[in-house]
């Protein structure tokens, strides 16, 4: 090399190391990226960890009968300490009956249906199935007994079958697909082209609402509890996947307990019962036609309701 100029051959050389010295600086930057993420999560985890479990099995805790009627007996309940969400709330639900509750956003309705699923515990009264309340009843059969189907089911990062087959230990492909042909849904993930091995990707981004929803009641449907607690969905889906729904749910329900939070005029008319729910009480309780004939709080959200398909 002369003073002032420089080879090719040394140019080449130095664009060579620097590439070879970029590419550790890149991994370390990389490297701390992902560390920063692990540190966020775990941060997430040990907030998790540390919340204080809401329900706990006591001792001498007995397990829940089959088929029982659900008891709630003048039950107030308030998040911690806040104001009451509930207020001396009191109902009877037969074994096989189909119990629908309606009511204004924040009613309460929700809450209500957590205490029958034993999700919370009353500040006071009881919730109780078959005579035994539900505090005295060891958590295994209660989560036998009762299962919750929420608007919005979580779908993991697995398949199809996978996610179905965590609602019950040791369940096998057969007993997964058994679920599913119960639904009337087998057909729909059978076609794809993985089948019920297709990857759902995380919170289930690669299924359709509608998909997603029947993935929750194949869970259920493979639980085969005795209570069903129903959060129904309010995300509109095309017509045909609708009806697929709804013939989902009507086979799900067949011979079992049902507490449906009802945001649907249908689902309220199929209904044995409707419990009307307002500013946490129970302010009306009966049949369809019977609530509708009485003139009070469900006959004007059934006018409401049918007021808006109407238009």
């Amino acid at each position: 090399m002369q003073r002032g100029t420089v080879s090719l051959g040394t140019v080449a050389a130095f664009v060579l190391y620097l590439s070879t010295l970029f590419e550790p600086v890149q991994q370390l930057s990389q490297l701390f990226n992902t560390l920063q993420s692990a540190g966020a999560a775990l941060s997430k985890l040990y907030d998790l960890l540390d919340t204080p479990v809401e329900v706990n099995e006591h001792p001498g805790a007995v397990d829940l009968p089959r088929r029982g009627a659900i008891e709630v007996e003048h039950v107030s309940f308030a998040y911690g300490e806040g104001p009451p969400v509930l207020r001396d709330v009191s109902l009877f639900v037969a074994p096989g009956e189909r119990l629908a509750l309606v009511g204004p956003t924040g009613a309460g309705k929700s809450t209500l249906a957590k205490l029958v699923a034993r999700l919370y515990d009353p500040t006071e009264g009881r919730a109780a199935l078959g005579g035994v309340d539900l505090r005295r009843a060891t958590l295994r059969s209660l989560r036998e007994r009762i299962v919750v189907v929420p608007q919005e089911g979580f779908l993991f990062n697995g398949s199809i079958r996978d996610n179905v087959r965590i609602a019950k230990d040791g369940a096998s492909d057969a007993d997964v697909d058994d679920a599913l042909r119960a639904l009337g849904a087998y057909e729909r993930f059978a076609v794809l082209p993985e089948g019920l091995d297709t990857e759902v990707a995380a919170r289930g981004s690669r299924l359709s609402a509608g998909e997603r929803q029947l993935v929750s009641l194949a869970r259920a449907a493979l639980a085969d509890p005795d209570v069903l607690v129903l959060d129904e969905a309010t995300s509109s889906l095309d017509p045909g996947t609708e009806v697929a729904i709804e013939e989902a749910l009507e086979r799900l329900m067949q011979g079992r307990t049902v507490v449906v939070i009802a945001h649907r005029l249908s689902t309220a008319e199929r209904s044995d019962r409707v419990a009307v729910v307002t500013g946490g009480r129970l302010v009306e309780l009966g049949t369809h036609d019977e609530l509708v004939g009485a003139g009070g709080a469900y006959a004007t959200l059934h006018a409401a309701w049918t007021g808006g398909l109407a238009a």
